[in-house]
């Protein structure tokens, strides 16, 4: 339970870092739980967020999963495609509904980070309920959105913000988060084989 709460904790701050401009609070707590993150004034990592996550314009990532997803029709990807109406499914049948107004499409790396959330909060709640078969049906869950979806695609967006990022804040928090998603895959695989 400890365990999937930790998760949940981790899984929720990275959504918040991938989901809104970083603050001061953020900042700190990036480099808390990553050491090597590289020092720089909040003001230039404002703008490194919109610039490539928010955009329009050069450097622009586009943290959609359909993009990475789906070919590309007369060269341009496509938003809110079959991706984002099964990752929106995937919300429902986990009892999860997205808020309205949110502006955000439901396959927003945000969102799906924050959907890991509330799946690890579900494990825990269980667990801690003593209801173990609950439990172990939400742990499923999650290796099935990570392995089936969430790292299918980030990989390649991970690759992206290397490549146009200027400072090295979001390449390192991107591929710390890439590397604890891959480490949670490896985990699940192998307390599910318990």
């Amino acid at each position: 339970m400890e365990t999937a709460l930790a998760r949940s904790a981790l899984y929720n701050f990275l959504a918040a870092a991938f989901g809104e401009p970083p603050t001061a609070a953020l900042v700190d707590s990036a480099r808390a739980i990553i050491p090597a993150l590289a020092d720089a004034p909040l003001d230039d990592l404002q703008r490194e967020y919109t610039r490539l996550l928010v955009g329009p314009g050069a450097g622009y990532i586009p943290p959609y999963a359909s993009i990475y997803l789906h070919p590309a029709e007369a060269g341009k990807a496509l938003l809110w495609g079959a991706e984002a109406a099964r990752v929106e499914s995937t919300y429902r049948a986990a009892g999860l509904e997205i808020a309205p107004g949110q502006p955000r499409l439901p396959d927003h790396l945000a969102l799906e980070l924050q959907f890991m959330q509330h799946l690890c909060a579900c494990q825990a709640d269980a667990a801690l309920r003593g209801d173990m078969q609950e439990a172990a049906e939400w742990q499923a869950r999650q290796e099935a959105f990570l392995q089936g979806h969430l790292l299918v695609w980030l990989s390649r967006f991970a690759a992206q913000v290397e490549q146009s990022a200027r400072l090295p804040f979001y390449p390192t928090l991107i591929n710390f988060t890439l590397d604890f998603i891959q480490s949670e895959i490896e985990n699940l695989k192998a307390v599910a084989a318990l």
